[in-house]
C-alpha cells in the first residue's frame, strides 16, 4: 500500500512538473498577434501576392520595436506580416533588451523575421546596448533570446566594445 501512495505521489509531482514546464508555452499561445503600424510618404500593396511597399521617412511599429527606413517592404500572406525588409542611409531599429534598456540597431539593409522575432542587418552594421557596441558586416540579432552573432569580411574585422556593468 506504501509503495502504491508513493507511485501516486511520484505521478502528481511528474504531472505538476511537466504542467509547469509547458506554462510558458501556453501563455504565449494565449498573446494576440500584435499589429504592424506603418506610416510613409507613400504606400503600394499589392493584395494578391501580400507585399505592401513604402517609401519616404518610412516608420513601422510593431509592439515595442520601431523601424525607420527611407524603403520598406512588407510581407503579410492573407494580411498576416510575416517578413519586413528595409533599405535606408541608415536604416534603424530601436527596441529594449530583456532587462528593458536600450538597443539600437543600424544597417544599410535589414530584414525581419516576425516569426522567429530575429531582426538580420546587412552592409555597415552595428548593435548598440547599455553594455556592447559591436560592428561588422552582417549582424543577426535573436531579439527573444538577446543573442548577437557578427560576421566582418575579409578585409574588415568584427569591432566589440563591452562596457563594464555596474556594481
Amino acid at each position: 500500500m506504501t509503495d502504491r501512495r508513493s507511485l501516486a505521489r511520484i505521478t502528481r509531482v511528474a504531472a505538476f512538473g511537466l504542467w509547469l514546464a509547458c506554462l510558458p508555452a501556453m501563455l504565449a499561445a494565449q498573446v494576440p498577434a500584435l499589429p504592424v503600424q506603418i506610416s510613409a510618404d507613400r504606400a503600394e500593396m499589392d493584395d494578391r501576392r501580400g507585399i505592401g511597399t513604402y517609401t519616404g521617412n518610412v516608420v513601422v511599429t510593431r509592439g515595442d520595436m520601431t523601424l525607420w527606413a527611407d524603403r520598406i517592404v512588407i510581407h503579410a500572406p492573407e494580411r498576416r506580416p510575416t517578413r519586413i525588409e528595409a533599405e535606408g542611409n541608415p536604416v534603424r531599429a530601436e527596441a529594449p533588451d530583456l532587462d528593458n534598456q536600450p538597443r539600437v540597431a543600424t544597417a544599410l539593409r535589414m530584414e525581419y523575421s516576425i516569426a522567429d522575432d530575429v531582426l538580420l542587418l546587412l552592409r555597415e552594421a552595428r548593435v548598440q546596448t547599455a553594455t556592447e557596441d559591436a560592428r561588422g558586416d552582417r549582424i543577426s540579432y535573436d531579439l527573444t533570446q538577446d543573442i548577437i552573432r557578427i560576421e566582418g569580411t575579409p578585409t574588415e574585422r568584427v569591432q566589440i566594445i563591452i562596457q563594464p556593468r555596474p556594481e
